[in-house]
């Protein structure tokens, strides 16, 4: 009888002893995984980098497509800069001085460089040397009208000799040997005046499935129609809208029909803010500073735009 207790009493002791060792096991898993944090998957546009170590910016790594690699807290402190400025970014409908009072950078790139003439033509583009880091042949660039200036084109496959550069303009020219392969084509929304759309031009070439690191667009106006017709997609269809990186752009306040051109313009960049892209540079044209600017764009992550602070 006396040793059926003991035996029993053994049993549970051994229980005991497991319970209290399973309990340490799930207290110091627990404990590992809330004090490290996980690193969320990357998107395929990551670029990889041999002085990036992903595990130290993953939060800024997913909510910008894999462009930005910064501190958790860096990452916190640009999404507050840019919902504080993005509020002010649609305050006056003043003609005079439209540009002036509206649509600021929200975001800044830490090495952007200006690229091509020095002049008008040339071009801000972020970060530059994220895309001599991706160390392969797809980099398409796109650059819509030219009048026969190719500087952007030189300085851009000056510094990604692999890039695949594509010139359109309405009128005929010649791409200098090496640098670009060009296309007569009037630019648009693909409806009016024999224009095509950025869709079609992909089509036709055969970059339906690419993405563009770089689109640059300076067509006298018919940008309304350009970015209009490619951004103002039904959800049905936002799937279809190709991936674009950066858009560098002249855009043109146009003299006629006052009001209507004011709100097609604000309209124009709260539909650039609806499909995830921020501006990081603002210039003055001062051939026309009241009429016609450059911006420059960067797509970033939808979750950029909604994630807690």
């Amino acid at each position: 009888m006396f040793h059926k207790i003991t035996k029993k009493l053994r049993r549970v002791g051994n229980n005991k002893i497991f319970i209290i060792f399973a309990t340490v096991i799930f207290l110091l898993i627990r404990f590992y995984f809330t004090t490290h944090e996980s690193i969320p998957k990357l998107p395929g546009s990551y670029i990889q980098s041999s002085d990036i170590d992903s595990k130290q910016c993953n939060l800024s790594l997913l909510e910008s497509d894999g462009w930005f690699c910064e501190s958790n807290s860096d990452w916190k402190r640009r999404k507050r800069i840019h919902r504080l400025q993005h509020k002010r970014n649609r305050i006056s409908d003043d003609r005079s001085l439209f540009f002036q009072n509206n649509w600021e950078p929200t975001i800044h790139c830490q090495f952007e460089r200006r690229i091509g003439n020095t002049g008008d033509g040339g071009k801000w583009i972020c970060d530059v040397y994220r895309l001599r880091q991706m160390n392969t042949t797809d980099l398409l660039i796109y650059s819509f009208g030219s009048n026969g200036d190719f500087s952007f084109e030189q300085a851009v496959k000056n510094m990604l000799p692999k890039a695949e550069i594509h010139t359109f303009d309405m009128q005929l020219y010649k791409c200098p040997d090496g640098i670009c392969t060009f296309h007569q084509a009037r630019l648009g929304n693909g409806k009016d005046d024999d224009s095509k759309s950025l869709q079609m031009i992909m089509k036709e070439l055969g970059h339906e499935n690419r993405h563009i690191q770089i689109l640059k667009v300076d067509i006298e106006g018919s940008e309304y129609d350009l970015f209009e017709s490619l951004l103002n997609l039904s959800p049905s269809n936002q799937a279809k809208l190709p991936y674009i990186r950066q858009i560098l752009f002249e855009i043109h306040l146009h003299s006629d029909y006052i009001d209507k051109s004011i709100e097609r313009t604000h309209e124009l960049f709260e539909l650039f803010r609806a499909n995830n892209y921020v501006i990081f540079h603002k210039e003055v044209n001062l051939d026309d500073p009241r009429n016609v600017f450059e911006f420059a764009l960067i797509r970033l992550n939808a979750a950029f735009f909604t994630s807690q602070l």
